[in-house]
């Protein structure tokens, strides 16, 4: 009980289920300079800019479009390029676009032309919105003498894009940058963790009469952990490698509110076993979690070559966090599952615990 009160004392922390603040810069060389677009989440400009002017609690894009003055200089204010060690002018000629996303993921594309009057390495500098948002982050793609460079600033600072760099220096920046980031990506979707966890609370279970029993051995634990694990990673990475390299796309707002009901789903399952083939229910909602994972790469696809880096590390680095989770608890689980109240009271509670918050993340993405 101890335990169902904790999750319920930070449910209010963890019912966001992902990091949402995120902006996306691209920029690729051009006669003139740099020209590309930065996208900010419209909740972010809204708390930034208060957007919505006359209050009544909807957003339209025309209110948009007449801060479209106050936007651009915001980017400016935010964002300072240089090349060569010459500052970068910002140019502002074509009109927002919008990303046609809805609820949290609703961006305002602003394209802008930085004119530079040296060539050389690029320097920007970048403080977006991390004032207001701690949680803000930045993924930027830039593309200088043919060669893309990918990477995410999670804090404000300066990112340093050398026109000598190798292709092969820029992949490995790009695998080691995105590996770091799939192991975060893990720790900051609570509902990819909590599915998880469902998974491993029942390893150590065997079904018997529509009850759950302690599994008679430790290598049928570690096996059936296995099999879960496995089954869960080999699905995800294949939608995960078909969204970010274009080949296959779903909304992204079916695909969370999915991801959420797989989490109720499994939760109810191991109160009381029902799925006749608890190893098919991963397989299929583990494709929908690769959407999920996806998310965070889908918009950067500019050049082949670096996004299957960035995928490969940002894949590599999903599976690590997930290897990490599964390591620290099954040692505990295994240990536990012989006394009768690790199935009666510790799983059927804390399954009770992730099923109301897999429902509260249903509704509010409905």
């Amino acid at each position: 009980m101890r335990i169902l009160l904790l999750i319920l004392l930070l449910f209010p922390a963890i019912s966001s289920a992902h990091q949402s603040s995120t902006a996306l810069l691209t920029l690729k060389e051009a006669d003139e300079g740099l020209r590309g677009s930065l996208q900010w989440q419209l909740i972010d400009l809204e708390q930034s800019l208060g957007l919505d002017r006359n209050r009544n609690g909807e957003l339209l894009w025309g209110e948009v479009k007449a801060m479209t003055p106050e936007i651009q200089a915001l980017l400016a204010r935010h964002l300072v390029v240089r090349q060569g060690g010459g500052l970068c002018e910002p140019r502002f000629k074509a009109p927002l676009r919008f990303n046609n996303a809805r609820g949290a993921m609703a961006s305002a594309i602003i394209p802008v032309t930085f004119l530079c009057e040296r060539d050389g390495d690029i320097t920007l500098t970048y403080s977006g919105m991390f004032s207001l948002l701690p949680e803000h982050r930045l993924l930027w793609n830039i593309s200088l003498t043919e060669q893309d460079h990918q990477g995410v600033l999670d804090e404000p600072g300066r990112i340093a894009v050398s026109a000598d760099l190798s292709q092969s220096a820029a992949s490995q920046a790009t695998f080691v940058e995105f590996f770091k980031q799939g192991l975060i990506h893990i720790f900051l979707g609570p509902d990819h963790v909590a599915f998880l966890l469902t998974l491993l609370l029942v390893s150590v279970l065997v079904t018997r009469d529509q009850r759950w029993v302690p599994a008679a051995t430790v290598s049928g634990c570690v096996k059936a952990a296995l099999v879960y694990v496995t089954t869960f990673t080999v699905a995800h990475s294949l939608t995960l490698s078909a969204s970010a390299l274009g080949w296959l796309a779903l909304p992204i707002y079916a695909v969370e509110l999915v991801i959420a009901g797989s989490v109720v789903i499994a939760a109810l399952h191991n109160i009381r076993p029902y799925l006749p083939s608890s190893v098919m229910m991963v397989f299929l909602f583990g494709l929908i979690h690769g959407f999920g994972f996806a998310s965070v790469l889908s918009e950067l696809t500019a050049g082949e070559g670096s996004i299957l880096w960035a995928l490969f590390g940002f894949n590599l680095g999903v599976e690590a966090g997930q290897i990490a989770i599964t390591l620290v608890v099954m040692p505990l689980f295994i240990a536990l599952r012989q006394f009768r109240w690790y199935a009666q009271v510790f799983v059927r509670y804390l399954s009770v615990a992730i099923a109301a918050l897999g429902s509260y993340w249903v509704l509010s993405r409905i």
